[in-house]
């Protein structure tokens, strides 16, 4: 047999304790002493459970001897009852031969029942007086009163039926009588002695129904002053009609048809009083409002809101107070609204009726403010849809509010694009101008009167109007930079991309006051609206730095880069590139100041590019006449080259890398062109540099050919070499055509069209008609702002390249430039 836990843990306690008290020799003579202190605890223990075993035997003994004793006085106690019953049989037999002693039994308990009523009948008229005092003095105790006077009811009721004939009870009539229906003189009689207290208890009846209308009809102040009271009334009022409905119920189907159904009587009599009443607060709380606002000088508008707003309080106050004391059955809420709308809605509705042109700005956005704030409340409260005529009003006066709101901008803004704005450097060097502090302005003012009087679905309206003449008036900027950037000043120009840059922080900080949770729909809209615009201003700076070096290379083109290929660039009397390099190194002196790194590192690639691109354009474009000394010719454009090279890439690599030319030799890449013109000039035989036929052809794309052709009839060549230059121009064109995987006819290349330019000279238009490519990538590339985001550091440090990262991702596929009007001196 195996241990059970707990002998178990009792046999480990005990070694537990042997090992602890035994641990060494000397402890085991206590060995005989522990032995006889555990032999009279042992003894101890079995001679107490002997002894609770033997009182529980005896406690079983007792309990059973009661058991049998009660059986016995059971048995005998139903005997006794069984000859009781046997005797009663017996009387019941031998009184049944007596029928004047059962008559006698039925008229004892009749004049008892008699007397009976006859007492309650002459106790009514008391206990009426009383129940109507209590009704009167304490109005807690109507639950009270109203269920006597429902007791007193229906003992009228009853009584009532009985001396009509319908009552069938026996307890009146005595046997073989024909009802007091058969005998008109007794009835008559009953009725002109219990006529009386008949009335009593109806004008009981009716005084407790009064006080039930009172007190839902001051259910404003009870619910603040007593809840209960007005709770128990409204308890009674619903007993009242669950009573009439039974009572409508009882009646036969005949009855039902005959009779009108005034089973919802009462609850449709307080409702019609609660109207009533609702009808005089309303009324009384207008002409309340409407003199103390004249009294404060306001105007009939706002008086009349005012007045209407009251309303929308009380409504507020139901929903919270109120209506917790009603039944969800009983429409408080919608009896309230049904008579606010009766009375007010006129009155407001006169309001926006009129000539809203002649409403003063603050009373339209009071109207609007208000008729929002009322729909929004109905619909909340749950008590039907809100007016459609109010939907159309916010409608007609928001069209009104924005169109003078947005003309207002409007006008504002006009000021300052007329003005003659200043340009003043910050402290960072970089040149500004005030219209944007100044436009902001104007528009904070907008959006705090809208963020004041409107709500919130109609305040982001209102601040996406303003959003949208910033809009305007950017696209008005944006044509003025088009038309005038040649006439313009590079300072003003700078201001533009400065003040852009600023615009577009701004713009972003619009809304850091308003809570973002509230109309999440209309924020969205007024967002993505906010977003363009921030995206605009980004791409306006972007365009206006490209406007600036276009400014500063229109000083150098003509007079300068236009000279290339030239007699006196041909002899080297002219060193025009040197003059190039050494005017640039000026403007970027000055031009690195005035902008911010990331900008002036545009403007540089820009300017590289239109160098470049304004060089080769002079190349296209030189009448074809040979060379006096073609070696020399092609000497003097690597010796261009190496001038550009050396200027931009030993003094600007920096700002070209920022500017997204990172690639190993992606720089270079826009002077190879240089190199291979130059051999094409010196190369003596086309196979001599089917390489630079090759990189002609990639970099000009379909017009390679004549590109090609142009620089070799730059060279003193009879027919035959010229045909064999074509020969080669053809073979190359198929070869070229193959690795590109482009049609032989067309080579629209995505290397070529990537990096052509958008300059207003980027083509010149040969003999046949056709365009030449000459364009080496700049601005109107697809991401204007390159490659920038596309690995490697940034020159300028890890802060300008986190500052400018989010107009990067901003100014992606867009492309909107700039205004100014200030004439260049």
């Amino acid at each position: 047999m195996e241990a059970s836990n707990d002998d178990v843990d009792m046999m480990a306690k005990a070694r537990e304790i042997i090992e602890l008290r035994f641990r060494d020799a000397s402890s085991l003579d206590e060995v005989s002493l522990y032995q006889q202190q555990y032999t009279r605890q042992l003894s101890l223990t079995e001679a107490q459970l002997a002894s609770t075993i033997q009182t529980n035997i005896d406690h079983v003994k007792k309990a059973m001897d009661t058991i049998k004793q009660s059986e016995d006085t059971m048995a005998k106690l139903t005997g006794e009852f069984g000859g009781m019953q046997e005797q009663l049989g017996k009387s019941r037999s031998q009184l049944g031969k007596y029928e004047h002693i059962r008559s006698i039994n039925i008229a004892n308990r009749n004049i008892q029942t008699t007397l009976s009523r006859i007492e309650n009948f002459n106790s009514i008229p008391a206990m009426v007086k009383r129940l109507q005092e209590a009704l009167t003095s304490n109005p807690e105790s109507l639950m009270v009163v109203y269920l006597s006077t429902q007791s007193l009811e229906t003992w009228r009721d009853e009584l009532i039926a009985e001396v009509k004939g319908s009552s069938r009870r026996s307890s009146i009539s005595s046997p073989g009588s024909t009802g007091y229906t058969r005998s008109p003189e007794v009835y008559n009689k009953i009725i002109d002695v219990l006529g009386d207290h008949f009335d009593i208890v109806l004008q009981l009846s009716q005084q407790v129904r009064q006080s039930v209308t009172k007190h839902v009809c001051e259910c404003f102040y009870l619910s603040v002053d007593e809840p209960a009271l007005l709770v128990r009334a409204v308890e009674v009022m619903m007993l009242i009609e669950d009573h009439e409905v039974k009572k409508y119920n009882l009646l036969s189907d005949i009855m039902k048809e005959n009779l009108p159904n005034l089973s919802h009587a009462f609850e449709e009599e307080v409702v019609v009083s609660l109207r009533q009443a609702f009808d005089a607060r309303i009324q009384e709380r207008y002409v309340q409002c409407m003199l103390q606002s004249a009294d404060e000088g306001k105007t009939g508008i706002e008086a009349t809101i005012n007045a209407a707003t009251k309303g929308m309080l009380d409504l507020a106050f139901l929903k919270s107070e109120v209506t917790k004391c009603f039944p969800p059955t009983f429409k408080a809420l919608k009896i309230y609204r049904e008579q606010f709308e009766e009375y007010m809605l006129p009155q407001v509705a006169a309001l926006y009726s009129q000539n809203i042109q002649n409403l003063e700005l603050g009373d339209l956005l009071r109207m609007v403010s208000w008729l929002h704030n009322y729909n929004l409340q109905i619909a909340s409260l749950d008590v039907g849809d809100p007016p459609d005529d109010f939907e159309e009003a916010i409608e007609n006066l928001m069209e009104e509010y924005l169109e003078r709101a947005g003309k207002q901008t409007r006008d504002w803004f006009a000021n300052i694009e007329k003005r003659d704005s200043e340009v003043l450097p910050e402290s960072d060097g970089c040149l500004v101008t005030r219209d944007p502090e100044d436009m902001l302005n104007i528009v904070n003012m907008q959006v705090s009167v809208a963020k004041e009087q409107l709500p919130s679905k109609l305040r982001y309206k209102a601040i996406k109007s303003c959003v949208d003449e910033l809009s305007a008036a950017q696209a008005r900027l944006r044509e003025d930079v088009e038309i005038l950037w040649k006439s313009t000043q590079v300072e003003n120009i700078c201001a533009v991309v400065n003040d852009s840059y600023r615009m577009q922080d701004k713009v972003e900080h619009l809304l850091d006051d308003f809570d973002r949770d509230e109309g999440r729909e209309e924020i969205q809209e007024l967002q993505e609206a906010m977003d363009e615009l921030c995206r605009s201003y980004v791409v306006m700076a972007v365009d206006a730095t490209k406007f600036a070096a276009m400014s500063v290379m229109e000083d150098l083109k003509e007079p300068i880069l236009h000279q290339v290929f030239t007699p006196p660039w041909e002899d080297g009397s002219e060193q025009f590139s040197q003059i190039t390099t050494r005017t640039l190194r000026d403007w970027f002196s000055d031009l690195s100041m005035w902008l911010p790194e990331y900008f002036f590192a545009k403007l540089v690639r820009e300017c590289y590019d239109q160098t470049v691109s304004a060089y080769i354009e002079t190349c296209m474009g030189k009448k074809v006449k040979p060379f006096q000394n073609s070696a020399r010719a092609s000497q003097q454009v690597i010796n261009d080259r190496f001038a550009f090279s050396e200027f931009f890439l030993a003094d600007f690599s920096a700002q070209l890398a920022a500017s997204g030319m990172r690639k190993p030799g992606e720089v270079e890449q826009s002077l190879d062109v240089m190199t291979h013109i130059s051999k094409l000039i010196m190369a003596p035989a086309p196979t001599d540099v089917e390489p630079d036929i090759k990189g002609m052809l990639r970099h000009f794309g379909t017009t390679g050919e004549k590109a090609i052709l142009h620089i070799v009839g730059l060279k003193t060549l009879p027919k035959a070499q010229l045909d064999d230059w074509k020969f080669v121009v053809q073979q190359d064109i198929s070869e070229v055509g193959k690795e590109c995987d482009f049609e032989q006819e067309k080579y629209n290349l995505p290397w070529w069209k990537s990096n052509k330019t958008t300059a207003s000279k980027e083509q010149e238009t040969d003999a046949d008609g056709e365009g030449i490519n000459i364009g080496t990538g700049g601005f109107a590339s697809t991401n204007p702002f390159g490659s920038m985001g596309g690995g490697g550091s940034n020159p300028f440090g890890e802060a300008a390249a986190a500052k400018m990262e989010k107009w990067k991702e901003t100014a992606k596929g867009i492309s909107i430039t700039s205004k100014f009007s200030t004439p260049k001196k």
